[in-house]
């Protein structure tokens, strides 16, 4: 009796089996971060600490960033901050651990190294400049464009 078909390959060698992703990566919009981005410095400030260093950042540097923006700031402040993005984007975005002697004033914070590459992408193109025109160099070609359609 043939029992090949019910070994699923097992038999086979480590480089002739399929390869098997090891964990499937979730989607995760990072598109509602811009508008906190640009609308609060506390937490652009924080969230660029965090990517810039890509590891584990104490709250204390956090604190330290933010009260250059901020001077009156806490750590259950950061904490929130720190949660709050999680929620807008609907993942763990931002990873946090604790010592149990240490208590949580002194969390350690870092970005998930799966959403790094694309946190930076994202604040990297908030912090090109905008091309804007002019009022009035956009009203003089209206005008021109106005008078060359006229016979």
């Amino acid at each position: 009796m043939d029992f090949s078909a019910l070994r699923n390959g097992r038999d086979l060698a480590p480089w002739e089996r399929p390869e098997i992703d090891p964990r499937p990566m979730h989607h995760v919009n990072l598109a509602p971060l811009k508008g906190v981005i640009e609308s609060d410095p506390v937490r652009s400030r924080v969230l660029r600490l965090l990517i810039n260093d890509g590891g584990w950042v104490t709250t204390a540097d956090l604190l330290g960033a933010a009260r250059k923006v901020r001077p009156i700031i806490g750590a259950v402040t950061i904490g929130t901050i720190l949660h709050s993005l999680n929620e807008i984007v609907a993942s763990r975005l931002i990873l946090s651990r604790t010592s149990l002697a240490s208590g949580i004033d002194w969390a350690e914070w870092r970005i998930n190294p799966d959403w790094l590459d694309p946190t930076r992408k994202l604040l990297r193109m908030l912090g090109r400049p905008k091309l804007r025109v002019p009022a009035e160099e956009r009203i003089h070609a209206k005008v021109e464009q106005l008078l060359s359609d006229i016979p």
